[in-house]
């Protein structure tokens, strides 16, 4: 690769990092278009590194690009966010069948100190990055790279779309119970309970994010 399409892809990729942090903060919500010509202007690039970009949030499914009718930020359906919830339940119980017998008492505290933290997040994205922060340390014991990757990826649509339609008050007790449970049922090694309450965790989320996607839908 030549030096210029080296800076062009540098380029792109930080564009798509910016462009992405915009949409959770709420910049542009499901619907809005995205306009090549001022994304270029405001951050200063060519067309080239945008068109890169929006193509980049496109494969992570954060963007729906129509021919001749622009990128547009994506919303959700139904049968995603089943789909997802569905692969994730399979990932996410695997991981924490096989994080259980490797907690220690350190990672129990830290397990504790980030629960402590997310009650007390009170912006939306501060409550989405501490929920990430406890389940990746709940499965961290696994030591499955691999799966946590994909835990991760199949949270990031959910997460963006949460990013703007819930937040920490959306079922916040409920949320806390049940990561309270899980860390004493891991402090257990009672693997049935922690599997079922991971499970009850996941389709409470799940029903959750259906009826906010269902609300903004009617807009």
């Amino acid at each position: 690769m030549t030096a210029t399409r080296l800076a062009a892809a540098t380029t792109a990729s930080a564009l798509a990092q910016r462009l992405r942090e915009a949409i959770d903060a709420g910049r542009w919500s499901a619907g809005d278009l995205l306009r090549q010509e001022q994304i270029a202007a405001e951050y200063r690039v060519s067309r080239i590194p945008v068109r890169e970009a929006l193509a980049q949030l496109q494969s992570e499914g954060l963007l729906d690009i129509a021919h001749y009718r622009g990128a547009r930020v994506s919303r959700p359906q139904a049968g995603e966010i089943n789909e997802l919830f569905d692969l994730r339940l399979l990932v996410e119980s695997d991981l924490l069948a096989r994080a259980l017998g490797r907690h220690d008492q350190r990672s129990l505290r830290e397990l504790g100190r980030l629960q402590d933290r997310l009650e007390d997040a009170e912006d939306r994205l501060g409550w989405i990055s501490g929920d990430i922060a406890f389940h990746e340390a709940l499965y961290a014991p696994a030591e499955r790279p691999r799966s946590l990757a994909l835990f991760r990826q199949l949270r990031a649509p959910i997460d963006r779309f949460n990013a703007q339609a819930l937040g920490p008050g959306a079922r916040k007790q409920g949320w806390a119970d049940e990561h309270r449970q899980l860390i004493a049922a891991v402090a257990a090694s009672d693997a049935a309970a922690a599997q079922a309450i991971l499970e009850q965790h996941l389709q409470a989320t799940r029903t959750v994010v259906l009826a906010a996607c269902a609300g903004q839908g009617e807009d």
